[in-house]
């Protein structure tokens, strides 16, 4: 009687766990690299954010040794995937030599970054088989956005100032709304904010209110100053239309103020969110 109880007590635990997996994993899930690395899994899609990168300043994560390995080796979980975007060619965003590496060895992977960051890999060895693939983002501050589509990938590029800002305006920070589209009903398409350095002023976010509007996010992932302000919370909460925000950029040693904010933040390479709350 022992074993049958512990048997359909085991039964009754997969069944759980199989439903809380299937729910959590269904519109989609998040898998955090490194400070501002992020792989989003959604609706058959699979694309990056700022995954390669040399400097942590001394103060960031890294991406894995392995993490990086997975990737270039197109290793699940990191494998197949369709694109990657950089937000902006700083050393803690962007490395030009892995990205034509990676590019080189994945030949169906697209690129899409600031023209800053192509500039760079224009240089270097192998980028010419590689530029066919590559989507360059050129755009002033208050420019009007660039929109377009890329392999099922529907996307809104905009130059949001780096934080810091002026004295930061000559880099070119872009802030991507990427909608993971889908025809299954059952595997609904997902939308995703990914916001780079971006400097937590609602003048710059105010000019692009209809377009904010025009679509609900699921998950933005802000750098974590964007909680530590009144004006930074309101801009991901009202601001933006998105359900809710992970933030990103968090030091390995995570501030006091940030953990005081009760705010959801990645700080551990590999950890996860669901795009999609329960409610949802």
């Amino acid at each position: 009687m022992l074993s049958k109880i512990r048997f359909f007590s085991l039964i009754t635990l997969f069944m759980m766990s199989s439903n809380s997996w299937a729910h959590d994993n269904h519109g989609g899930e998040a898998t955090y690299l490194a400070n501002e690395g992020v792989m989003i899994s959604s609706a058959g899609h699979k694309i990056l954010f700022d995954p390669f990168f040399h400097n942590d300043y001394n103060n960031y994560q890294l991406v894995p040794e392995d993490i990086v390995k997975a990737l270039m080796a197109n290793q699940a979980p990191y494998n197949d995937i369709d694109a990657v975007f950089i937000s902006h060619a700083h050393g803690d965003h962007f490395a030009a030599d892995d990205m034509v590496k990676y590019m080189g060895l994945n030949k169906s992977v697209k690129l899409i970054a600031p023209d800053q960051a192509i500039e760079a890999m224009t240089k270097l060895e192998g980028y010419e088989a590689i530029k066919n693939r590559i989507t360059s983002i050129q755009l002033e501050y208050k420019d009007a956005p660039q929109t377009f589509e890329v392999d099922g990938l529907s996307i809104d590029a905009l130059r949001i100032p780096h934080a810091g800002w002026p004295g930061r305006a000559d880099v070119s920070n872009i802030v991507y709304r990427v909608v993971l589209t889908s025809d299954d009903p059952k595997n609904p398409s997902d939308t995703v904010i990914h916001m780079g350095d971006a400097d937590p002023n609602d003048e710059h976010f105010r000019p692009y209110k209809e377009l904010w509007m025009a679509k609900k996010t699921q998950v933005a992932f802000p750098p974590f100053w964007f909680f530590l302000s009144a004006e930074g919370r309101d801009i991901l909460d009202t601001r933006i239309n998105t359900e809710k925000s992970v933030g990103v950029h968090v030091p390995v040693n995570v501030p006091q103020n940030l953990k005081d904010t009760g705010k959801d933040y990645f700080s551990k390479p590999g950890e996860t969110r669901a795009l999609k709350t329960e409610q949802n």
